[in-house]
């Protein structure tokens, strides 16, 4: 008896003296590890603007620019590009660089009600340079310039108080327009 009982004192030593871990701490390792990768998973995603959370709707500029800390204490200008790459721009710097869908346009519409898509010029704001495919501009005040955009067969009327509004037939769009409180022949046209 005892020496069954110093053979057990021995294994246990021996298990002791190994080095192994037991199942609660390697169960307390596992967890810890998935606290650290969801925290840096969900701060990588967060940053990067490629999330779906992150990839803004061209419909929620609203948003866009309401977040902006100059929202309301100077213009603000989104420009995109074809890639999707967006830059929101405030007092000659960019303030946030995030993503949309790829292929929105920026088109005017002439004072014959037809749609002609937008040149942009250009454009370099610090050491950043690209050629926007679309404007859009928000005032001080808070209202935007009147836009429109053409982005997966759809038109997107950009108001410049109200929600924008996505059209699939241009004249349904136009006569919106001039149902709306902004009549581009009077006002000037939409660019």
């Amino acid at each position: 008896m005892r020496r069954e009982r110093k053979a057990r004192t021995g294994y246990r030593e021996s298990v002791k003296r190994s080095g192994a871990f037991t199942l609660i701490e390697l169960l307390v390792v596992l967890l810890l590890m998935g606290i650290v990768y969801a925290i840096a998973f969900n701060t990588v995603l967060s940053k990067t603007g490629t999330g779906k959370s992150e990839t803004s709707s061209i419909l929620s500029l609203d948003t866009i620019f309401e977040r902006s800390p100059l929202y309301r204490k100077a213009d603000l200008v989104l420009y995109g590009t074809k890639n999707g790459r967006c830059y929101l721009t405030g007092r000659g710097e960019i303030l946030e660089t995030f993503t949309l869908p790829e292929g929105i346009e920026g088109y005017r519409l002439n004072p014959d009600e037809t749609l002609q898509s937008i040149d942009y010029p250009h454009i370099k704001i610090g050491t950043t340079e690209f050629t926007p495919s679309f404007s859009v501009r928000c005032r001080r005040d808070g209202l935007r310039d009147p836009q429109i955009l053409f982005f997966d067969e759809k038109w997107i009327y950009v108001h410049p108080f109200r929600a924008p509004e996505s059209f699939t037939d241009p004249v349904e769009m136009v006569a919106r327009m001039r149902q709306s409180d902004y009549l581009p022949d009077k006002a000037g046209y939409a660019q």
